[in-house]
């Protein structure tokens, strides 16, 4: 490309930028909440560790997984898991069950906070990697590290509830019970 954008792919480009920002590191942050909540003894653990916080977003990311899935294009033939897949072909890139490989992470459906390694593909990889991955992560340490500071504990109140959408179907309502101290 030989010239800037113009006005309106910029603005396109911003709206998206800051939709698919909130949308995530929300969804991902809720997500947190959701499975601290359930675990009571899981929140005690990074309550008492505040050290824990980084491991713990990238543990929330991989857990929530905010972007569910992609479509890209095979620029090469190539093989996957005995599958041929020739260029040209479109692939459909489900991140969840990534994230919840057994044979990559052990007791995979667990929210662990401090989970490791912890080589979760929520954020994409290669040229197509988060552009926002870096800001999601500050967002989060900087969230958990005054939330917690503040919380003597958090339990659900009732059964939390997923939305029902298609790209990012993050948790709608987490419905806590939470002590201050």
């Amino acid at each position: 490309m030989d010239k800037p954008l113009g006005q309106l792919e910029a603005m396109s480009y911003y709206i998206i930028a800051a939709a698919a920002g909130h949308d995530t590191t929300s969804n991902t942050a809720a997500g947190a909440l959701w499975g601290l909540a359930e675990n009571p003894d899981r929140f005690r653990k990074v309550k008492a560790d505040l050290s824990m916080i980084p491991a713990m977003a990238e543990a929330s990311v991989r857990w929530e997984t905010p972007a569910k899935h992609f479509m890209r294009t095979a620029t090469a033939d190539t093989q996957v898991a005995g599958k041929a897949i020739k260029k040209g072909d479109w692939l459909f890139l489900s991140y969840p069950p990534g994230n919840r490989d057994e044979a990559v992470f052990e007791d995979a459906s667990t929210f662990m906070a401090d989970r490791t390694p912890n080589k979760h593909v929520a954020f994409g990889y290669g040229a197509h990697v988060c552009l926002g991955q870096r800001l999601a992560r500050m967002e989060m340490r900087v969230l958990w590290e005054e939330l917690l500071a503040r919380l003597k504990s958090a339990e659900l109140s009732r059964a939390a509830r997923r939305t029902q959408a298609n790209f990012g179907p993050g948790p709608q309502e987490v419905p806590i019970r939470f002590e201050m101290g």
